[in-house]
């Protein structure tokens, strides 16, 4: 699997922790087969395993469901979108704007 269709399967899911897990796993194969995608793959699956651990067995609302996704797939859009380039610069530098912008957030997985 390639980030890019990761990230496409995600946003087409429903929110959620199952979308979420099922992302952890996408990025699980993608560090295996796709070395330069490994280091994106490996900060969205660290996101994703969060989530699955805090929320998965609780009562969340839709809307807060929703605004996780929308979080989660705008970083991976942006990753996605460095990692298109196949410039390893550009690449390191979107995850570190990923990881910013994580700090600045609420930090809810």
């Amino acid at each position: 699997m390639k980030f890019s269709e990761m990230v496409e399967h995600f946003e087409r899911s429903l929110p959620g922790a199952e979308s979420f897990k099922t992302a952890k796993a996408h990025c699980d194969a993608i560090m295996q087969d796709e070395p330069f995608q490994a280091a994106a793959a490996f900060l969205i699956a660290g996101f994703c395993r969060t989530y699955v651990l805090l929320y998965e067995d609780q009562a969340v609302t839709s809307e807060f469901a929703s605004k996780n996704k929308l979080q989660l797939l705008q970083y991976m859009q942006h990753l996605d979108q460095a990692l298109t380039t196949q410039d390893p610069a550009k690449a390191y530098v979107a995850i570190n704007e990923v990881l910013q912008q994580y700090l600045a957030s609420d930090r809810i997985f």
